[in-house]
């Protein structure tokens, strides 16, 4: 991580782990979000983990990264991230017809899956064959070189009589 923002405290508290801590009366480790403001687009940050609107979050909080250097580039950071936002949220189910088509879909993918499993493991099994067949002929190369070398001694004692 880079170091913390000059505009923000550095936290006081460590855990064994070196874990920063929030300031709760029960410390936990701080957890890393980002910022969605129009001030702070996209800037991340260290808080207290407990929610916001919980009333329980304590004012532990630590920016990591610097500010942007410009209004302008907040400003064009803040509409990336909107436009960003909406798409994800065009790309999500918004009815039951969608659902169930992608219910459908898992189906067929966990066919596909349980198919590819009946293929993987027949070849797994030719290929144990296989590496068998080749272990035998690497044996069969073995005694054939032996007994041509066996012949090749009794044709050069033959020759030298």
């Amino acid at each position: 991580m880079s170091s913390f923002s000059f505009k923000s405290k550095t936290p006081k508290l460590k855990n064994e782990k070196g874990q920063y801590l929030c300031e709760c009366e029960n410390p936990l480790p701080l957890v890393l979000r980002k910022a969605t403001t129009l001030t702070n687009p996209a800037r991340r940050f260290l808080c207290c983990p407990h929610p916001s609107w919980s009333g329980n979050q304590c004012d532990a909080y630590y920016f990591i990264d610097d500010e942007l250097p410009s209004d302008y580039y907040k400003y064009e950071m803040y509409n990336l991230m909107q436009q960003a936002g909406r798409q994800n949220k065009q790309k999500q189910p918004t009815d039951n017809t969608q659902i169930a088509e992608m219910g459908n879909d898992m189906h067929l993918l966990n066919k596909q899956i349980a198919e590819m499993g009946n293929d993987m493991h027949l070849l797994k099994t030719e290929f144990m064959n296989m590496e068998k067949e080749l272990n035998e002929c690497r044996k069969n190369v073995v005694f054939y070189k032996r007994l041509v070398m066996v012949m090749l001694v009794f044709v050069i004692l033959y020759l030298m009589k």
